[in-house]
């Protein structure tokens, strides 16, 4: 079975928007309004979270997440609860929470802790897939405040893979709302930098 990579997960959230009834629109707007625009589209493919946010009162002023405690609070979500999120905790050295992003083609998504801070990291494109690296790096660079709170990497996976990935970090103390927050955006962000890098990449990583 072939591997799917961020291209794909791009295809099938297209494919799943368009069987619901959602239509593309190009628009031109000036670049402060970009975001602005993000949070206009959201809010008119269905109200981006609203009052279905819950359990603030789970973390008090000052206190940091536990990888226990932010699952206990996630599973509580809505998002979660309806399956447009698939929750696992993943057992290890480093526990780390498994979101499957199912209204953005499956994308996976891993949250980590560490120390002060919460991770949030999603595999954007493996190196092989990669025709240019040097023309792909130097695009990378030059498009940092395309991603608003996402960053890309580069990392060595165990099995010996490279991989861009991409990411946000937010602090530990943040409320459920923050981290659910930069879980969406890093998402929308990932399925964006997949479509906008696709004429980068391979069909398939080598």
């Amino acid at each position: 079975m072939a591997r799917k990579t961020s291209t794909d997960y791009m295809r099938e959230m297209r494919s799943r928007l368009t069987a619901a009834g959602y239509v593309k629109r190009e628009l031109y707007v000036l670049p402060e309004n970009a975001d602005a625009l993000r949070r206009i589209e959201k809010c008119l493919r269905q109200p981006y979270m609203g009052n279905r946010i819950k359990l603030e009162e789970f973390m008090s002023e000052n206190t940091n997440w536990t990888i226990d405690a932010l699952r206990s609070a996630l599973v509580e979500l809505d998002v979660v609860k309806s399956n447009e999120i698939e929750l696992t905790l993943v057992q290890g050295a480093e526990p780390s929470l498994s979101l499957v992003m199912n209204n953005f083609g499956g994308l996976p998504i891993i949250i980590a802790i560490a120390g002060d801070q919460v991770l949030v990291d999603s595999v954007l494109v493996y190196a092989a897939q990669v025709k240019d690296i040097a023309a792909f790096n130097d695009t990378v660079l030059r498009s940092r405040d395309i991603f608003p709170l996402s960053s890309i990497g580069i990392e060595t996976l165990p099995n010996g893979e490279t991989v861009y990935n991409m990411f946000g970090a937010l602090s530990a103390a943040s409320s459920l709302t923050v981290i659910v927050h930069e879980v969406f955006t890093l998402a929308d962000n990932v399925i964006r930098a997949a479509d906008a890098y696709e004429d980068f990449l391979t069909a398939d990583p080598q």
